[in-house]
């Protein structure tokens, strides 16, 4: 069972004299993300935040007279979205992705003082990321946990005929097959054709509004 392949949601408790945890729950109304995190050596680590929201110019304020102590970077301030870096002195949460090679599915959420992290990797690993968050005292727990099954987007026919279009120039400007003459090349009638073609189109724009929200 150690191999097997898990799908996750880890919430993980800020500690409470952090910045971030003290700006998330003043702020509930806008939205908190960490972008990208990395070490920059064993001590040090960088994070990159987006937040955005009606509040976001009052936040900056906020974060400007907290943040004096430590050092960080506006790449970009406007009135609903603020980019920025924050350089972190023990990033305790990236030491232990490191030491535990947990690949973690970005952004991050961040709301009521917890960090949101999903994630799909191996069981053994996950086990072994909450025992180094332990070590260092943080509070975290499972909000959901099950074997991850990656689906066929297309069935084999589907993709056949999606691929059989693509050759033949049907997706082409202007295409150089027509739905009828698609149709005979498949030896099946234009209706059916159509039909099989509304399915691949409504399966694709469900996989890409999916992967962007």
């Amino acid at each position: 069972m150690s191999q097997d392949i898990v799908q996750i949601k880890l919430k993980i408790d800020i500690p409470q004299d952090k910045w971030l945890a003290k700006l998330n729950k003043k702020y509930p109304e806008l939205n908190f993300y960490i972008l990208s995190k990395f070490l920059i050596d064993d001590k040090t680590g960088l994070t990159l935040y987006q937040i955005n929201g009606p509040s976001v110019t009052r936040f900056i304020s906020d974060f400007k007279e907290k943040s004096t102590k430590i050092s960080s970077q506006i790449l970009f301030e406007g009135e609903e979205l603020v980019l920025f870096n924050v350089k972190v002195v023990d990033p305790w949460i990236l030491n232990a992705l490191v030491k535990t090679e947990l690949l973690i599915i970005y952004p991050i959420l961040v709301k009521a003082g917890k960090i949101r992290i999903e994630a799909i990797t191996d069981r053994f690993k996950v086990d072994h990321f909450m025992i180094q968050l332990e070590k260092n005292g943080i509070k975290a727990a499972i909000e959901s946990i099950g074997y991850y099954y990656k689906s066929a987007l297309l069935t084999s026919r589907q993709n056949e005929i999606l691929n059989i279009a693509s050759k033949n120039g049907y997706f082409d400007i202007p295409r150089r097959i027509s739905l009828t003459e698609f149709a005979k090349t498949l030896h099946i009638s234009k209706s059916a054709l159509s039909e099989t073609m509304r399915r691949i189109y409504k399966r694709l724009a469900e996989s890409y509004l999916q992967s962007s929200s």
